[in-house]
């Protein structure tokens, strides 16, 4: 048989993070006293999540540590936690930022414990061994920036915003594109964020959805990053709306950034970043184009399968990894079957677990882990409808 901990799980108040979406979730008063960012579900000594065990409360990274079979299956490559599980809630662009390969990893995180950089100093990259490939699925609507945009958008782009610095590099492939942005003269780069910002104010009622779009872009971004050169970066990206239930995947070495909305997030268990704007965090530009990959493509726009229904699955970059979305009326049961390492998280209403010894109570943002065998459980909404989210590695 599995076994199922009740968790807590902590939230971080990152200065882009929203004083109302993640307190509405959890029936607190709003706005909150501090920005809440990100709701982390996972064992990464940064910020573990509490596990209810044996009935005593323990950061699921020690426990881990000292039972990894207990808590991880049995088939595994490593014994560490396998992924780490987020709710984002983004009031302010995050910044643009970049995440390393396995072998950067490694690499970077080695370098920087020989020359002696505190894990928490503000100046450390590389804060773990792993690579953060990430999925996200947005909850309401959402704006993302990824890649770099097709030169043909780029080229409309520089005419209407008669920005000749993009125009004269209208040639390069995009990760010399972006190095070249990156290494921008600073006077040079002070005059086109200048020039972008003018131009935008004549440009967000264009006829061309494109350039308006751009637009719309550049004067939300400079309200909250005022004179941020990173405002160069974020208009040569892709900039893609999607719609609650879409999905989108970054791999390593993608240059993304999300802009605004909520959503569910599931990555590697890491906390590597490279950044280079839009943040008051360490920048720091050249370790960025050093992990950036060559091909900056959009990424394809994903729906959970099947689409209709209270069960959905998205699948991920791991075919041993999935995020499962359940949708309950108000009333509404269903059975539904744990595997492997998984976590349930809810982010609406409420709503009863209930197995063959047990039954847990959970409001939004609470959470249960499962570890062992597979247990199947009836999953039960209160008296409104609810919304679950279910990340396993099996």
């Amino acid at each position: 048989m599995g076994e199922i901990f009740p968790l807590k799980n902590p939230i971080q108040n990152y200065a882009w993070g929203s004083h109302t979406i993640l307190g509405r979730m959890r029936n607190v008063s709003v706005p909150t006293e501090q920005p809440e960012a990100e709701l982390w579900v996972g064992a990464h000594p940064a910020a573990p999540s509490v596990a209810t065990v044996d009935q005593q409360a323990q950061a699921l990274n020690t426990l881990v540590a000292d039972q990894p079979d207990r808590f991880l299956p049995a088939e595994r490559a490593a014994d560490w936690f396998p992924f780490l599980f987020k709710i984002l809630a983004i009031e302010a662009p995050l910044s643009i930022q970049v995440h390393p390969t396995p072998e950067q990893a490694i690499a970077g995180f080695e370098d920087e414990q020989a020359r002696g950089i505190a894990l928490d100093a503000p100046n450390r990259n590389y804060k773990d061994r792993y690579s953060k490939p990430e999925t996200v699925i947005a909850l309401t609507d959402m704006q993302v920036l990824t890649g770099v945009r097709e030169t043909e958008q780029l080229r409309v782009l520089a005419r209407f915003f008669e920005a000749h610095w993009l125009s004269e590099r209208l040639g390069l492939e995009p990760k010399a594109l972006l190095t070249e942005i990156i290494r921008m003269e600073q006077t040079q780069a002070d005059d086109a964020v200048e020039a972008l910002v003018a131009a935008a104010a004549s440009l967000v009622d264009s006829e061309d959805a494109l350039v308006a779009d751009a637009a719309r872009l550049v004067q939300h971004v400079h309200a909250k990053y005022p004179g941020d050169r990173g405002l160069l970066v974020a208009f040569v990206m892709n900039l893609l709306h999607l719609a609650p239930g879409d999905s989108a995947f970054t791999p390593d070495g993608q240059v993304h950034a999300y802009v605004s909305g909520s959503a569910i997030e599931l990555m590697n268990p890491s906390d590597n970043v490279m950044r280079a704007g839009l943040t008051s965090k360490h920048i720091d530009s050249e370790e960025l184009i050093k992990v950036l990959g060559e091909k900056q493509s959009a990424p394809i726009i994903a729906r959970p399968a099947p689409e209709e229904g209270p069960v959905g699955v998205y699948a991920m970059w791991d075919e041993r990894m999935s995020v499962t979305r359940i949708a309950l009326n108000a009333g509404q049961e269903l059975e539904y079957t744990f595997a492997g390492t998984s976590a349930l998280l809810v982010v609406s209403g409420q709503a009863q677990v209930a197995t063959a010894s047990a039954e847990y109570e959970l409001a939004g943002t609470e959470s249960l882990l499962h570890a062992g065998e597979a247990d199947t459980v009836t999953l039960r909404a209160g008296d409104q409808p609810a919304q679950l989210y279910i990340a396993a590695y099996v």
